[in-house]
């Protein structure tokens, strides 16, 4: 069974709803905040607004922290390409406004910025450029 789509109109999916951000709307059941499946954090030392992202493989997400200190955020429904089209771009920030920015997305909890990342899945994100 496929993830629920994304609704950016309230009113037009069936289910119940949550507002996340921005006029972006979720179903609730789009992501498990109790369960993740998180890559390690990669630092994007080149980048004048992004600090760190990861993947989260459980819930298929993308967490994003920023350089100004402004709140992390997540990233909903992402692919895993999505994910190494950001890893991969030459200017993270103008990847988030082009790309990203077409999901929905919210604020991190900071139990979720916290969260530990799965020490097998670092031989994989290892091999995704930055």
């Amino acid at each position: 069974m496929a993830n629920p789509k994304i609704s950016k109109v309230p009113g037009q999916q069936a289910g119940t709803r949550k507002k996340v951000h921005a006029g972006a709307y979720t179903l609730d059941e789009a992501f498990n905040e109790e369960a993740h499946d998180l890559g390690p954090w990669i630092e994007t030392p080149k980048s004048s607004r992004c600090a760190a992202f990861r993947y989260d493989y459980h819930n298929n997400a993308v967490q994003m922290t920023w350089r100004n200190g402004g709140p992390a955020y997540i990233y909903l429904e992402v692919p895993y390409e999505g994910f190494r089209s950001l890893a991969r771009a030459a200017s993270k920030g103008r990847h988030v406004n082009a790309a990203l920015d077409n999901f929905g997305y919210r604020r991190m909890t900071p139990e979720e910025e916290s969260a530990p990342s799965n020490a097998e899945r670092k031989a994989i994100t290892s091999r995704v450029r930055t």
